[in-house]
């Protein structure tokens, strides 16, 4: 899927994750701001990183998208635990290159994804699990048609104290009537 919509300050695309995007991730994993907000528990190095998106390509249940903003490759949004069946999958995005945070990419690159997700996959729910500190992230959420489905008590050990996880998702039919 290659998709695209204009933003001010540039078109905003999707396009599928690939190995070359390997040494921008494990560079980003090392900011704080991208690794404290996604509650990442472990060191990334290069070679994990691309053994990630190794499986990540292959895998059925997975679709990761190389998120771009005019030329540049800026971050990564994610659909996995896809389950034909039931009609979900579990959303994740990050902007890793800093400067393209705040300027409207991510709510761009949700909005290229859960067409993604309920055009081409036919899903009918979207659901994601965000940290309850990630204050910017979960006000997109909302802006961009998540529903607080429910608090996950004492979910997330983050900078050695225990934080709750919020469980949001999106149905078709309410991203189709936006």
């Amino acid at each position: 899927m290659t998709a695209s919509h204009l933003q001010p300050g540039g078109e905003v695309r999707l396009e599928p994750l690939t190995l070359a995007c390997a040494p921008s991730m494990a560079r980003w994993m090392q900011d704080p701001e991208v690794s404290r907000n996604i509650a990442l528990r472990k060191t990334v190095t290069l070679a994990s990183t691309e053994a990630w998106v190794a499986n990540a390509v292959q895998d059925q249940s997975m679709r990761p998208f190389a998120i771009r903003s005019g030329d540049a490759y800026v971050g990564n949004v994610i659909l996995d635990r896809i389950d034909p069946y039931i009609g979900s999958a579990r959303f994740s995005i990050y902007i890793g290159d800093s400067a393209a945070r705040g300027k409207g990419v991510a709510a761009a690159a949700i909005r290229l994804v859960l067409t993604e997700a309920f055009a081409a996959l036919q899903l009918n729910k979207v659901w994601l699990m965000v940290q309850s500190k990630n204050i910017r992230a979960i006000n997109l959420y909302l802006k961009t048609g998540f529903v607080l489905e429910g608090i996950l008590r004492d979910e997330v050990v983050l900078d050695g104290e225990r934080v709750p996880a919020l469980y949001m998702s999106i149905l078709r039919r309410e991203f189709l009537s936006r």
